[in-house]
């Protein structure tokens, strides 16, 4: 996949309130969203199953005790593949 040509944007945003952080490929729209992982949301649209953003939750907490953590963001086949959508 080429992601220059499927992605305009990555839009990043932070709630320090809330301590979520935002992410949006491309203009923010509708769309469903699945925990892919604890406190890991992505958003897919769906109509077409384009994952179209993600929400991270107790972002600083996540990473303050561990520096390294890796938060994995799924491809739209393995999101679709989770859900039973073939």
């Amino acid at each position: 996949m080429d992601l220059k040509s499927s992605v305009e944007t990555l839009r990043v945003s932070y709630d320090t309130k809330g301590d979520v952080v935002y992410l949006s490929f491309g203009e923010p729209r509708a769309a469903i969203g699945v925990e892919a992982q604890n406190g890991v949301v992505v958003r897919f649209d769906e109509e077409t199953g384009d994952i179209v953003g993600a929400t991270i939750i107790d972002f600083s907490k996540r990473f303050k005790n561990e520096p390294d953590n890796i938060v994995t963001i799924p491809t739209k086949e393995s999101l679709m593949e989770s859900m039973g959508c073939h």
